[in-house]
């Protein structure tokens, strides 16, 4: 039998303090998605007009679900937040690259272990500035459960049309998936502006 968890978190891109003008801003976040794997979610671009208005407030849900052991490698892992700028090209913006202007990494540990599973903290960007680059973030863990007890490659699961366990087995899912596959968790972001 598997022991199957799933966790659902939230990670807000709220504002830049300390950047250069010109061009629109955006933050690039890697997430570990299991073995040699990762997640790039961006978040929308701002225009870098004046140092005063870097505001995203801006933020991506992720449901995570696997075997017990694939959860706690996600909480031993980090998530990797890129500050990129953008020149502007109004014909087709995403032909015009990015330049990536720092980066910074918070562990999920600092996450799970702080008051009500949530921090906001400014990811300082280049450490050797008087005046760092910095994005403030803020990183919630909602809800961590335990939801299913699957035994693992059993047949009767991946031949039933209606298996209680969704796509735990794949069984709803045009037998794509197989239980093997949840060797490493799921995860699923959907962005939703605040």
């Amino acid at each position: 039998m598997e022991n199957y968890s799933s966790l659902s978190c939230e990670i807000q891109i709220i504002r830049a303090r300390n950047v250069s003008l010109g061009g629109n801003l955006f933050v690039r976040c890697y997430l570990s998605a299991g073995e040699d794997q990762r997640v790039q979610i961006n978040s929308q671009e701002i225009p870098s007009k004046s140092a005063d208005h870097l505001f995203w407030d801006e933020s991506f849900s992720l449901d995570c679900s696997g075997i017990q052991d694939s959860i706690n490698r996600l909480k031993q892992g980090s998530v990797l937040f890129e500050l990129h700028s953008r020149k502007k090209n109004t014909i087709l913006p995403i032909l015009s690259g990015s330049k990536m202007l720092g980066s910074a990494e918070i562990p999920w540990r600092s996450v799970f272990e702080s008051t009500n599973m949530e921090i906001v903290e400014w990811a300082i960007m280049d450490k050797e500035n008087v005046k760092p680059m910095a994005v403030q973030i803020a990183m919630k863990v909602k809800s961590v459960k335990e939801t299913i007890k699957v035994k693992k490659n059993d047949s009767k699961l991946r031949s039933s049309s209606s298996c209680a366990c969704m796509d735990y087995c794949g069984c709803n899912s045009s037998n794509v998936f197989s239980i093997d596959d949840y060797e490493v968790f799921a995860l699923g972001a959907a962005l939703g502006a605040l």
